[in-house]
């Protein structure tokens, strides 16, 4: 998911300006606009009206995207990343409104204006899983419908944000759309301290993955930071992440092996099959016990009849190729990733090849 401009967020203002009324945006929400919080709106499709184009225009020219409606969890993680697009909207149009009022008292030599040091700690900052969103990390599974921030002093929940009361060093944040959001070494830590292994480790594995940072700076970070509360969490995450994995589910799979004691599974091992006349990649190996474990991610579970008949038959004669060499092959759906009965099964090959 990539958080910069994916949906239309307008607020009450702005599609007042486009010469809608107040009347029209009414109607609006029971077509193709949906209400994200008190004054913000997304738009969610295009539709037939014609009166609404100037609301969805952008979607037909492939500036923004519509909201897909998966049925399945995502749509969760789809609602939070909105959500946070629409509290950095509120924040980018209020920081907008105060330095247009800040140029006006500078013009009218007023000295009414207020000016913040850079060093001083802003008033909000986006943290954890929605800082996540903002810097395009994968969250796993849906951990929390609440917008996370910062603001120094305050600990709050309220319906649709939690409020954490740290401070966050000037060095450990960054500014995105005019807003404030910590950086994304700070992000994977603080996700690391506060949640699962298995959603700080997708994040690990896709930002190690893709070069986005190195260990050695998110040591050096968490090195910096004031807090020590469950540093050992982090650590151990750090311990689990591997650049090699290539989907969060793999990356749950990873914590599952170690949570259960497996050893010696390696991603992402590729094999030479001329009769197949291409290489193959598995995205696990265990070569001492001759399994290969393959992963089948949340697309694969709920699209179904969306994958085409040719892959999947080329699955197949995939499967049946690393079987015909002598390797056991099992397959780990996204559901059974969160049970353990597979691993079970997974454990007695390890047994039995020993």
């Amino acid at each position: 998911m990539q958080f910069n401009d994916m949906y239309k967020i307008m607020t009450t203002q702005q599609i007042i300006r486009l010469g809608f009324t107040h009347a029209d945006i009414r109607r609006a929400r029971s077509c193709c606009v949906r209400r994200l919080s008190r004054g913000v709106y997304s738009v969610r499709h295009v539709c037939t009206v014609e009166g609404h184009r100037r609301l969805w225009a952008s979607i037909i020219e492939g500036t923004h995207s519509e909201f897909t409606e998966h049925g399945d969890l995502r749509d969760q993680i789809e609602e939070l990343d909105a959500a946070v697009m629409a509290r950095c909207e509120v924040r980018f149009q209020k920081q907008s409104q105060e330095a247009r009022q800040e140029e006006t008292n500078t013009a009218n030599g007023s000295d009414t204006a207020t000016r913040t040091s850079p060093a001083s700690p802003p008033a909000e900052v986006f943290s954890h899983i929605s800082a996540a969103l903002i810097h395009g990390l994968p969250i796993a599974y849906p951990v929390t419908h609440q917008v996370e921030v910062v603001r120094p002093g305050v600990n709050r929940r309220f319906k649709s944000i939690h409020v954490r009361g740290v401070t966050i060093p000037k060095h450990h944040r960054q500014r995105v759309r005019g807003t404030e959001v910590t950086t994304l070494e700070r992000t994977l830590i603080d996700v690391a301290r506060t949640y699962n292994p298995d959603i700080s480790v997708s994040m690990l594995d896709d930002a190690l993955h893709r070069g986005l940072t190195t260990r050695e700076k998110i040591l050096a970070t968490l090195a910096q930071c004031l807090e020590t509360r469950n540093t050992k969490k982090v650590h151990l995450a750090l311990e689990l992440a591997d650049a090699r994995r290539e989907s969060p589910a793999e990356s749950i799979a990873a914590v599952r092996f170690f949570q259960h004691g497996f050893v010696g599974f390696v991603p992402q091992v590729e094999f030479d099959a001329p009769s197949l006349r291409r290489k193959i990649r598995v995205d696990f190996c265990h070569k001492a016990a001759r399994l290969i474990v393959e992963i089948d991610g949340l697309g694969k579970l709920y699209l179904g009849s969306g994958v085409p008949r040719d892959e999947l038959e080329r699955e197949r004669r995939r499967e049946q190729w690393l079987r015909d060499q002598g390797w056991g092959v099992i397959r780990v759906t996204w559901k059974e990733l969160f049970t353990e009965a597979k691993f079970e099964e997974i454990r007695r090959a390890l047994v039995s090849a020993r």
